[in-house]
């Protein structure tokens, strides 16, 4: 009896033994699992660190080079590159020009040329289809960094014109992605075979200099960055940008909401959207018609009305594709420049670049500019041109309400911003030969910023009596006078991440 007793204690003995070492085999792969887990959690954890400082890091490169294209920044490219970025106006940059800023971190050599170095640029072959040391390069430092204060961590950012093949798009309709040197344009103006406004990229004709396919159209560029994080987390972003600039679409812009217009029933009296063709004064050839007529809010259809005569003879131009016919039409304009404070911050840097700021009622008693050299005229308030028995050349900007005597001429852009208020009467033969442009940006009582997004209720009133030959569209003029409009931002029209490897 006691043998048997001692014996199955021992038994019981040993079973316990196997559980405990069994849960201890258990508690031990748990805690390996734990362990493993945790560092790959803390490796994860990691990449995602890494990765989401390239990305940061190739942000700040895309934002340098973006904020680097305008000319107030204190680093604008063209003070170290003159004649780099074209001024505003028909120019545009050559396919084959490529601009890098670099940003090498110590002592470390930063060429994206050298093709089998650590910041080679192999996706430019990708994009252009040629290799970039075949390509016109031009290289300055990055501006990050300043002070002593580290900056991001990206190597390079490229800047180009950009193509169909470029950016994958087939923006001709042909099916074809891989035209690498027709340069690429947005025309906010652009006009599809059907005849209905469709904004939007279309080609130019390859240079140099590429020439735009309508005088309303902006060269987009590319900005490239490449971001590399030790040990070799990289990231290669991309934006297209274009100028946010005051793009003309038409011989008299009416931007606003509730515009109204009144024409003169004098039989000489035209607003005319063909492109001049008599006694050009630029070698490019004239460009398909555009509106006689623009207003920018679709809604103003009923308000825009013609009164002094209905016909297309009296208002030729682009025809809208709602009959009838006089070549009046909804136009679209960049988003931030149908706003008043855009609007207002153009009209203020073109006061401070003017060569002459007056203040107004009245111009001096001379002509204005030349046709060989054009001038930049700002006027603070009022203008009354009655008896101004003169010619003026270039661009005229009026911030009050402008009262037109058609015995005086104008050649190239005259913008009405601020009160958006536009009078004429009397008898003469003169014109406003290139294009108006309107936009009520401030309370006509008060003189107060009109509240964003909406701008006032402009209005363009001729007296039924008055004389003179009108408005007549000129893509030389325009050109000529929009030399002095530039780009008040750049707009990004997309952003992607290139994948490497």
């Amino acid at each position: 009896m006691n043998f048997r007793h001692k014996s199955t204690k021992r038994t019981e003995a040993g079973v316990a033994m196997l559980i405990a070492i069994f849960a201890l085999l258990l508690i031990s792969v748990i805690a390996i699992a734990l362990i493993v887990s945790s560092g790959t959690e803390t490796a994860l954890a990691k990449n995602y660190r890494t990765s989401t400082s390239a990305y940061y890091a190739g942000l700040a490169g895309l934002e340098e080079g973006r904020g680097r294209l305008l000319w107030r920044n204190a680093n604008y490219l063209n003070n170290t590159i003159p004649g780099f970025i074209p001024a505003s106006g028909n120019a545009s940059m050559n396919l084959s020009q490529v601009l890098y800023i670099r940003n090498p971190a110590g002592g470390e050599v930063v060429d994206p040329r050298d093709l089998a170095g650590p910041y080679g640029d192999n996706e430019y072959f990708n994009e252009f289809g040629i290799q970039v040391t075949s390509a016109t390069v031009q290289m300055i430092d990055s501006v990050s960094g300043a002070g002593g204060v580290p900056g991001p961590q990206f190597k390079w950012v490229r800047i180009t014109p950009a193509t169909e093949k470029s950016l994958g798009v087939d923006v001709a309709g042909d099916g074809n992605t891989n035209d690498s040197t027709s340069p690429l344009f947005y025309d906010p103006a652009h006009v599809d075979r059907n005849g209905i406004l469709r904004p939007g990229l279309v080609k130019g004709t390859a240079g140099p200099p590429p020439v735009p396919p309508t005088p309303t159209s902006i060269q987009v560029l590319q900005i490239t960055a490449l971001a590399v994080i030790p040990p070799n987390t990289q990231k290669l972003l991309q934006y297209v940008v274009l100028p946010v600039e005051l793009t003309i679409s038409s011989a008299l812009t009416l931007a606003g909401n509730n515009v109204t217009f009144a024409g003169s029933n004098s039989a000489s009296f035209k607003v005319t959207g063909n492109d001049n063709l008599v006694a050009r004064t630029c070698a490019n050839p004239p460009v398909p018609p555009v509106l006689a007529i623009g207003y920018t809010n679709s809604a103003d259809n009923s308000n825009a009305n013609i009164v002094g005569g209905t016909s297309p003879g009296k208002y030729p131009g682009i025809s809208p594709p709602v009959p009838p016919n006089p070549s009046v039409g909804w136009v679209t304009l960049t988003p931030s420049l149908q706003k008043p404070s855009s609007l207002d911050s153009l009209a203020q840097w073109i006061t401070q670049n003017a060569n002459a700021v007056l203040p107004g009622p009245s111009l001096p008693n001379n002509d204005m500019g030349s046709p060989a050299s054009p001038v930049t005229v700002a006027v603070q308030g009022d203008l009354d041109m009655t008896a101004w028995h003169h010619t003026g050349y270039g661009l005229l900007l009026v911030t009050g309400k402008l009262t037109y005597d058609p015995d005086a001429s104008w050649y190239g852009i005259v913008l009405v911003i601020g009160k958006g208020v536009v009078v004429g009467s009397n008898a003469g033969t003169g014109i406003i030969q290139g294009a108006m442009y309107v936009a009520q940006t401030r309370d006509p009582n008060t003189g107060s910023l009109l509240p964003d997004p909406t701008l006032g209720a402009t209005s363009v009133t001729f007296d039924p009596a008055m004389d003179g030959l009108g408005i007549q569209y000129d893509s030389c003029w325009v050109g000529a006078a929009g030399l002095a409009l530039q780009p008040i931002t750049y707009q990004v029209l997309s952003f992607r991440e290139i994948p490497l490897g």
